[in-house]
């Protein structure tokens, strides 16, 4: 089999055990290029650099094997960019992001700077995976997952991911019975919400403490954040080519646009009326004469 030409790219800075391990993990069968962030970044989901600046800082950083490693001042997104439309000649097979110190299943993908990077190379049209583990061990974990991710990414070399669709896979937590198998699960629900609340002790100043907390939701049972804390590793296709709503779409299209009826809107051109201004051009325009070439033109 061909080796696949892969980006890695985090959220949790170049530097972080999770994206070495990944590296470890793929590197036997993959041709690979790093490209992530200089400093943590997390939360930072699809978010770009550009309202800030015009330009991206980014230096060579020194990896293993001399695999080509870049750090990049600005956020996943910034990572993917640079990866995809300055550093590859061609597009790569993969872009790859992780591994995240902590889960992203249920809603957290919203927030998720290891997602987002998959997002935007997904946008690019360039196939995207991105891999997350649960909080309660130690950096031993991301080992410990390495042979999950290289049979993961050799299923999609042989199942091709669908275009506009990226694939979020978390590891659930080890500690205790160990890992029950694989599942394509759906999105959860459920999400780490951060909540702006009050603090006596900070009256008078222009701070307000952020308070975390679980947002739990009820979730169906092909629900990663369910199958997660059953013992599963999930794999949830994600599909962000089109975010319309297309039931709501479909109902209330004509209800919404019986606005029209209160307004005097200016009416588009017609067919014939487009016809018309061409013809009408055509007429006006001066004729060349055959042996005299347009203005600025020498023959």
């Amino acid at each position: 089999m061909k080796r696949p030409r892969v980006v890695l790219c985090n959220d949790d800075g170049i530097e972080a055990p999770g994206i070495y391990a990944l590296w470890e993990a793929l590197h036997p069968f993959a041709d690979i290029t790093i490209v992530a962030p200089a400093e943590d970044q997390s939360c930072k989901g699809v978010g770009i650099s550009l309202p800030k600046t015009r330009f991206i800082e980014a230096e060579k950083f020194p990896w293993s094997d001399n695999v080509e490693a870049w750090r990049v001042f600005g956020t996943p997104a910034d990572c993917t960019k640079f990866a995809l439309h300055y550093l590859m000649k061609s597009p790569p097979d993969f872009f790859i992001s992780g591994i995240n110190d902590g889960s992203n299943a249920g809603r957290n993908i919203m927030y998720s700077g290891t997602v987002g990077a998959v997002i935007q190379s997904t946008f690019c049209k360039v196939p995207g995976i991105a891999f997350s583990c649960m909080y309660e061990e130690g950096p031993e974990k991301f080992k410990k997952v390495q042979p999950y991710i290289a049979a993961i990414v050799k299923h999609f070399m042989i199942h091709p991911i669908p275009k506009g669709t990226l694939m979020n896979v978390n590891f659930p937590a080890q500690e205790t019975d160990g890992i029950l198998g694989f599942k394509m699960a759906t999105q959860g629900r459920s999400f780490w919400d951060v909540r702006i609340g009050s603090d006596s002790s900070l009256k008078g100043t222009r701070k307000y403490p952020m308070i975390d907390s679980w947002d739990h939701h009820d979730e169906g049972d092909d629900s990663d954040i369910k199958l997660l804390t059953q013992g599963y590793i999930t794999c949830a296709p994600i599909h962000v080519e089109d975010l319309t709503d297309h039931a709501h779409h479909k109902k209330h299209k004509p209800i919404f646009e019986e606005l029209n009826e209160k307004f005097q809107f200016s009416k588009p051109p017609s067919a014939d009326d487009i016809n018309q201004a061409c013809a009408n051009f055509r007429a006006a325009a001066p004729p060349l004469a055959p042996s005299t070439p347009p203005n600025g033109i020498s023959l």
